[in-house]
């Protein structure tokens, strides 16, 4: 078996690679830590199987997943990713991706993800199966930050967090004006006023624990 493991960083590279080589001894593991070399990878071999990081050096892995689908058709592509919220599960799905895992679970659920996409099923961690279920048990009505793109919601996620303008588009790799045009759809999107109201929102709907 041939997988492609792309995450940004080597030392969660190296983690997974060490399990996956513990539960499946003659697999062949390739690594990548970018999009782009994700999309070279993807081209230039045959994967019977993509375990890729949802935010890889700035940029959201859920925007190539259409370029994925085109190149290789039939390929499984499992998400991994720090956010368990059902807006990244359902983008990931309907984009292409056959299985969604957030990073804390992935050593538990990633065989039993491979497994699965290597016989032709979906799979869902089984905390993230349960928020859609009552999602859906409840009449499926959307939250104001659930109606955010991935990346407005990632920059949502820093302004909670009262990170800066200028430290987001450092760390995203994108312009401060940039940053600015999400930060103001952002809180037109949430019919909010200021960051102090976002903030606020983010620790009443347990987005964030400003603990952290």
């Amino acid at each position: 078996m041939r997988i492609l493991l792309a995450d940004d960083h080597a030392i969660v590279r190296s983690g997974l690679k060490q399990i996956l080589d513990q539960e499946f001894p003659d697999s062949v593991i390739g690594e990548a830590a970018a999009c782009p070399d994700v999309l070279a990878a993807v081209r230039g071999g045959e994967w019977d199987v993509l375990v890729l990081d949802v935010s890889m050096a700035g940029q959201n892995s859920l925007n190539i997943l259409p370029d994925l689908r085109s190149l290789r058709p039939k390929l499984p592509v499992i998400m991994l990713s720090m956010h368990g919220e059902r807006q990244f599960v359902i983008r990931a799905l309907r984009e292409g991706a056959q299985a969604y895992l957030t990073k804390e679970r992935a050593p538990e659920e990633l065989f039993r993800a491979i497994r699965a996409v290597l016989s032709g099923k979906r799979y869902i961690g089984e905390s993230l199966a349960e928020q859609i279920a009552d999602h859906l048990a409840t009449g499926g009505e959307s939250k104001p930050h659930e109606t955010l793109s991935p990346r407005e919601y990632e920059i949502l996620l820093m302004l909670a967090r009262a990170r800066s303008v200028s430290d987001i588009a450092h760390e995203l790799c994108l312009s401060v004006k940039t940053v600015s045009t999400y930060r103001t759809r952002i809180l037109e999107k949430m019919n909010l006023n200021s960051n102090a109201e976002l903030m606020q929102y983010a620790i009443q709907h347990g987005i964030v624990d400003l603990a952290v």
